[in-house]
């Protein structure tokens, strides 16, 4: 007869071993939030397992994959339901066959490596970024990590990084993780919509003019002159509007000086 229930009357973990111990033969229907799934069973172990209204990369992979990122998902939660129709499996079944004994050691220590990734990454919403330089000595990265790191452009957050290689959110922070340690990117942790300002530079506020038919950019007279000095081609003593045809900035700390009249430079052979 067909068994169904909801997680907090009977936890993920007790419902897999009550059906491994009474060796039980059908598919298992599980739905948490917005995670629906599907585990396929022979005599108590895990035959066959498949995905949907969750991320695309933990519909892909083989099985054991797949049903380690379900148990994963589901390991301790009490927010969802359950469906077991005993009988035909109604699903082509593989060379699989896992005990759920197994399934649940490998489901628990990757959720305490998770634990790990969530002390040195805080947020999804983080955006990594490459270092200006390398460490002296030689770099290794594996496949993973080097899908991982050709993705990163200093606009992606982790998230955005997951969702365009198609990886699950555990996958990504272990590749970044393993970056981190090898010294070829940091994390932006500053807060959301901060990434990507100077900490020392004042953005400028400017506007697009039209001037003799061709575009540029002004920089609008209230802003012309910020902490970072005065842009090039611009007088230091102009109060004016000024445009900017060229977004570059002096170098830090070498702001250019205003020559006034009376400080011309003066002749090699006059001195």
């Amino acid at each position: 007869m067909p068994l169904q229930g909801t997680f907090d009357v009977l936890d993920f973990s007790s419902l897999l071993e009550l059906m491994s111990s009474r060796k039980m033969t059908g598919r298992l229907h599980v739905r948490s939030r917005s995670f629906t799934a599907n585990l396929f069973l022979v005599d108590g172990q895990i035959v066959g397992a498949d995905q949907s209204e969750h991320q695309a990369a933990a519909v892909s992979g083989d099985v054991p994959t797949k049903v380690q990122e379900i148990f994963f998902e589901l390991l301790g939660t009490d927010r969802g339901s359950f469906e077991f129709q005993p009988g035909k499996l109604g699903a082509p079944v593989g060379e699989t066959n896992m005990e759920v004994s197994e399934a649940m050691e490998q489901a628990r220590r990757r959720l305490a490596e998770w634990r790990e990734l969530q002390l040195l990454i805080p947020s999804l919403d983080v955006q990594p970024r490459l270092v200006s330089e390398l460490d002296p000595g030689q770099v290794t990265l594996d496949r993973d990590q080097w899908r991982v790191l050709t993705a990163v452009d200093g606009r992606r957050n982790l998230r955005a990084i997951g969702r365009a290689l198609n990886l699950s959110d555990f996958e990504v922070c272990r590749a970044i993780r393993e970056l981190l340690n090898a010294k070829v990117i940091e994390l932006d942790l500053r807060p959301v919509g901060m990434a990507g300002v100077s900490e020392i530079e004042t953005p400028l506020a400017t506007e697009q003019v039209t001037i003799n038919g061709k575009r540029a950019t002004r920089v609008r007279p209230d802003r012309a002159h910020t902490k970072s000095g005065p842009l090039e081609g611009q007088e230091a003593t102009s109060l004016g509007p000024t445009i900017v045809i060229s977004g570059k900035l002096p170098a830090r700390n070498q702001a250019p000086a205003a020559a006034g009249p009376e400080e011309a430079p003066v002749p090699p052979d006059s001195q």
